[in-house]
């Protein structure tokens, strides 16, 4: 899913950027191409001189310039795009598969106090001055900044005249809506199938399931949980909560194997070919799983969420072998595995 935002000045877009990224969204921002611009001409980066610059932009090379320029830098089918501030960017956007529009505002003196704190040398020292420069980005020049327009065609509105926590619900809300009609991925597709492979885990700390995917064909699955014909801890309780080992260290002391490597074995068992394949897995690989897949000649790695390695190395592994990790977010699901 793409996820545009618009909206006023401190209305709360930079805390759903944050929140959103956080899931795995990748950030892209229209304003990034003008400050781009304004180090290029060695100009100063505030608020008025990126409105200027924008708007030379537009008059000179069409008024969805900037969003065709972001588009071609998108690098991820998960991504927020911030600073949408002309109608014919939105035109652009909306091109894109999957693609919502998301608006924020808030009264202007809510929004004033909150440029004050932020002490960025875009924002205007009196409540009037932030008034007049806002005025400047509701242009009805073709060319030039609309925000008017633009929060106008948004497929959802926020009012963030509260809380973070409540803004922060607000954007569940919306992105659930907007995941149940649109059709996963086949990374999403299968992504979600470890979900349902993790509810067969014995492992009373986390539940993890993981598959492996040779062109769109699942070739394993494989759950942690304790050894073949072996008790596991569903019967005997849990050995590391016995020894108060915190997760993500001394990986030997427990009876169970990782999901990863469950997979891995599954497919080992009855001669199933994973090279060059996809591993997806509900949980972040340990180090010692990332090991077992770089060898096992897996190219390529999705996950949902992240799981607590001490040594913190498999991120330098992937990259020096060449193996592409990728973490998405699934917003139209209940996720009950990730503690």
């Amino acid at each position: 899913m793409h996820i545009g935002l618009t909206g006023t000045n401190a209305a709360g877009k930079t805390t759903i950027l944050t929140y959103l990224a956080n899931k795995g969204y990748r950030h892209y921002s229209l304003s990034d191409i003008l400050r781009d611009e304004l180090q290029r001409r060695r100009k100063a980066i505030n608020r008025e001189n990126l409105i200027q610059i924008g708007n030379l932009l537009r008059e000179k090379f069409g008024p969805g310039v900037l969003a065709e320029k972001i588009t071609k830098q998108l690098r991820s089918n998960y991504s927020v795009i911030d600073s949408i501030r002309n109608p014919a960017e939105v035109e652009v956007l909306r091109k894109l598969n999957h693609f919502i529009l998301l608006a924020v505002d808030a009264p202007v003196e809510i929004r004033y106090e909150r440029a004050l704190t932020r002490n960025r040398n875009e924002n205007a020292p009196t409540l009037e001055e932030f008034k007049h420069i806002e005025a400047l980005e509701h242009s009805e020049k073709m060319n030039a900044q609309n925000l008017a327009a633009c929060m106008k065609m948004a497929d959802f509105h926020i009012v963030n005249n509260g809380s973070e926590s409540q803004l922060l619900r607000k954007v569940d809300k919306i992105l659930a809506a907007a995941a149940a009609h649109i059709r996963p991925s086949w990374d999403e597709y299968f992504l979600k199938m470890t979900f349902l492979v993790a509810e067969r885990s014995t492992c009373l700390r986390h539940h993890v399931g993981s598959i492996i995917v040779k062109d769109r064909q699942v070739l394993a699955t494989g759950y942690n949980g304790a050894a073949r014909g072996t008790q596991d801890c569903l019967e005997l309780g849990c050995l590391r909560d016995e020894l108060k080992i915190p997760s993500g260290e001394r990986h030997e002391i427990c009876r169970g194997i990782h999901a990863e490597q469950n997979t891995i074995i599954q497919a080992a068992r009855h001669g199933v070919n994973i090279n060059n394949s996809t591993i997806y897995c509900t949980h972040s690989p340990c180090i010692i799983c990332a090991k077992m897949i770089v060898n096992a000649g897996i190219k390529r790695i999705v996950v949902c969420g992240d799981y607590p390695d001490l040594l913190n190395m498999a991120g330098a592994l992937y990259e020096e072998a060449g193996v592409q990790f990728e973490r998405i977010p699934i917003m139209n699901m209940v996720i009950n595995v990730l503690k």
